[in-house]
């Protein structure tokens, strides 16, 4: 017996509870509490991004100018008035007489006698000469007469006619050629040859011109 009754609620209990689960269920669904949507938009445009970096930022309020510290006055010592001195008297410009023209004074008179240059003698020395002082210098050029290494290797041959002055005073001056060779070798040592002898040119109580003919030949 007690299976059956048992049995029996258990049917009513299933029974009971499939009646009621749709009830349940439209309860649950349409009369649950009605609460307020709230979209949150949290996407920010683009323009509000540009509106914010375009604000410029706060300019700073310059802080007080500092007032310079001016340093203390000094006392102002006034200085002793010196009084001018009198100024000179401006003497008036004496007035210039006008100078009075003179006679031109009269030419300074000539001297009457001038002494005339003496005559410079002139010698041609030959291979021969009797002449002791035209000797001596002949001597001292013919110690010095020498042909040239190059001229002799390059078999040149010629005569140069050399002039020069021997002065009193025992000086050399006036050295120059007359009729120079075709070489240029020989007229070179011709020079150099009486520049060198006349270390040894003798004394001579006068002035004189000498011209010597200089030959460079090979024999």
């Amino acid at each position: 017996m007690t299976s059956i009754l048992q049995s029996s609620k258990t049917q009513s209990f299933c029974l009971t509870t499939m009646l009621f689960i749709p009830f349940i269920w439209f309860g649950l669904n349409f009369i649950k509490p009605i609460t307020p949507s709230i979209n949150i938009d949290k996407s920010i445009s683009l323009n509000q991004i540009i509106q914010i970096a375009a604000k410029p930022a706060p300019i700073p309020q310059p802080l007080d100018k500092l007032e310079p510290i001016t340093p203390p006055a000094e006392p102002i010592i006034k200085k002793p008035r010196h009084k001018p001195k009198p100024k000179d008297k401006i003497k008036p410009i004496p007035k210039l007489e006008p100078t009075k023209i003179s006679k031109p004074l009269d030419k300074p008179t000539e001297v009457a006698a001038t002494s005339k240059p003496e005559k410079m003698q002139s010698f041609n020395i030959s291979n021969a000469t009797k002449d002791p002082i035209l000797a001596a210098i002949k001597s001292a050029i013919d110690k010095e007469h020498r042909y040239p290494r190059m001229a002799k290797k390059l078999r040149q041959q010629g005569e140069v006619l050399v002039a020069f002055i021997w002065t009193k005073d025992m000086e050399l001056k006036g050295v120059k050629i007359i009729n120079p060779s075709p070489h240029k070798i020989l007229n070179e040592a011709a020079l150099a040859t009486i520049m060198a002898a006349s270390k040894n040119f003798p004394k001579n109580d006068k002035t004189i011109e000498i011209q010597i003919p200089l030959v460079y030949k090979i024999s």
